[in-house]
């Protein structure tokens, strides 16, 4: 049965309203963002938005790869496409028997371009961060920056939820003098329905507290700005935004002459401590549960380069005792 633009325009508008309550701010802008890239193309190209055939789709699609569009962003024009479909009450091309075949194709085309490669963030695992901690001195934001850093190490958090955090949400475990942060929202967790406690160590503390006892911050957000004009949108509060933690993390990282620190970003500490877990020999099930993700799928993508060492590979060469000569010889 034929659907009235009235009723699409309606179902959307509930869903719009909806899904801007439900989901986070990045997550919003993103889908915003790429919707009206589609609309443009839409709009040039004299397409109609909705519904889109899979042939639409894919042109779409081809012409953002012509553009020089990354896999990543070519994944999220397709997820969104298909998400204001389903939210319109229309059939998603995504979802139609033909798409498979197509969307092989364009990721051959994505492969000759070059666009195919995902760009992971650089890593900042606990040697790194080490490495920058011993350059911070006591002045109130080298204390904020070293508890910056130090809690996104142990905790996995990301950007968003490390400017989140709120002096209420440690807790500390007298029994065993441990201490936890409390996570009560996060990308995967966004209804807060499921616990979400990270380990802290004791080192992380002690540098949270000194923090603290500088900006006199005793509830509330606990990473503030130390000082100049409040930004824009900030609370009264002065919370760090997320874009800003990349920031800090990169700055951070080219003082302490980090030769990644061109590529460090708010993930950094995420993947470097995921990194820093498998190479103890930790589980993708423990590091899952360590950073906080829904799957192992994002696990596996970030520590391949861990895994490299630990595959059967590894394990059949170990046992094979073969010891190869990495140097040349001399007598040729």
């Amino acid at each position: 049965m034929a659907v009235s633009v009235e009723a699409v325009l309606a179902r959307l508008a509930t869903w719009s309203a909806d899904f801007t309550g439900g989901s986070a701010p990045a997550t919003v802008k993103a889908v915003r963002s790429d919707w009206a890239q589609y609309l443009v193309w839409c709009e040039a190209t004299g397409a109609t938005p909705l519904p889109a055939s899979v042939t639409q789709l894919e042109t779409f699609l081809s012409a953002a790869i012509d553009k020089g569009r990354k896999r990543a962003t070519v994944d999220r024009y397709l997820y969104t496409v298909g998400l204001v479909h389903v939210a319109a009450g229309l059939p998603s091309p995504s979802r139609d028997p033909d798409w498979p075949v197509k969307w092989k194709k364009l990721i051959r085309r994505l492969k000759s371009t070059g666009g195919h490669a995902r760009k992971q963030a650089g890593e900042l695992d606990m040697a790194g961060v080490e490495i920058i901690l011993a350059t911070l001195g006591d002045s109130p934001r080298d204390l904020r920056d070293a508890a910056l850093l130090s809690m996104a190490s142990d905790t996995l958090c990301r950007e968003s939820e490390l400017v989140a955090i709120r002096v209420e949400d440690i807790h500390h475990n007298r029994r065993r003098n441990t201490w936890s942060l409390h996570v009560p929202f996060s990308k995967t967790n966004q209804d807060g329905a499921a616990p979400d406690y990270r380990f802290v160590s004791l080192e992380t503390m002690a540098r949270v507290r000194a923090w603290q006892a500088a900006a006199s911050i005793s509830e509330g957000p606990l990473f503030r700005s130390t000082g100049g004009r409040p930004k824009v949108n900030q609370s009264a509060s002065n919370a760090l935004l997320p874009q800003e933690v990349a920031r800090i993390f990169r700055r951070r990282a080219k003082a302490a002459g980090l030769e990644n620190a061109g590529t460090i970003s708010g993930h950094s500490t995420r993947i470097g401590s995921a990194n820093d877990l498998a190479e103890y020999g930790a589980t993708g099930t423990q590091i899952q549960q360590a950073g906080g993700w829904k799957t192992d799928r994002m696990v596996t993508y970030y520590t391949r380069r861990s895994q490299a060492g630990a595959n059967a590979m590894t394990n059949l060469r170990t046992r094979s005792g073969a010891t190869p000569d990495l140097g040349g010889d001399e007598s040729t």
